[in-house]
C-alpha cells in the first residue's frame, strides 16, 4: 500500500507548479509535507495553504480552500449578482458583484457567506464562527461590454482574519 501512496504523492507533487488547477492562485507554495496531507486525507479538489489567517489569497469559482491550522474548509460556490460597470461603458453607477463562500468545519457546512464588493469601496469583513472574519478584496475578471463572463471564469481574492 505504501508504494500506492507514493506513487500518488509523487504525481501530486509533480502538478505543483499548477495550483490554479487545484483552486488556488497564490505565490504560497505548500510543503511535500502539506501535499502527502492532502493525499492521505483525500482532499481531491482542496488545496491546503500556510499562514492562511491574515494572508490574501486567490480562489476559483467551483473550488476549496482548506485552511489546515483552523480545519475550516471555504468553497467559492455563487455568483450571485455582477451588475459591475463594463469596462468601454458609462453608467450612472459602478455596479456591485456579490459572491457567496460556502464554509465548512470537520466536513459540515456551517453557513454560506455572501459578500459585497463595489468598485472603489473598501468591503466590509464578514464574521462567521464567532471568531474569523473574511474579507472580499478583488473579483476578477472585470466585465467587459463585448463579453460576458463565465462562471468557470470567476476568481475571487479574499483574507481570512481573527478579529
Amino acid at each position: 500500500m505504501k508504494s500506492v501512496v507514493s506513487a500518488v504523492i509523487l504525481t501530486f507533487l509533480g502538478g505543483v507548479n499548477c495550483l490554479p488547477t487545484y483552486g488556488l492562485l497564490s505565490n504560497i507554495k505548500p510543503s511535500k509535507i502539506e501535499l502527502q496531507s492532502i493525499v492521505q486525507d483525500n482532499h481531491q479538489q482542496v488545496m491546503a495553504i500556510s499562514g492562511t489567517i491574515d494572508t490574501q489569497f486567490y480562489l476559483k469559482y467551483g473550488k476549496t480552500a482548506y485552511l489546515r491550522t483552523e480545519n475550516i474548509e471555504i468553497k467559492f460556490s455563487k455568483v450571485i449578482q455582477d451588475s459591475r460597470c463594463p469596462t468601454k461603458v458609462t453608467c450612472i453607477w459602478q455596479g456591485q458583484v456579490i459572491i457567496g463562500l460556502d464554509i465548512i468545519k470537520n466536513g459540515k457546512q456551517v453557513s454560506t457567506l455572501m459578500l459585497t464588493l463595489i468598485p472603489g469601496s473598501d468591503a466590509l469583513p464578514i464574521q462567521f464562527l464567532d471568531k474569523y472574519t473574511v474579507t472580499v478584496k478583488e473579483v476578477s475578471p472585470y466585465p467587459q461590454s463585448e463579453k460576458a463572463i463565465a462562471l468557470k471564469d470567476y476568481i475571487v481574492k479574499i483574507v481570512v482574519s481573527k478579529p
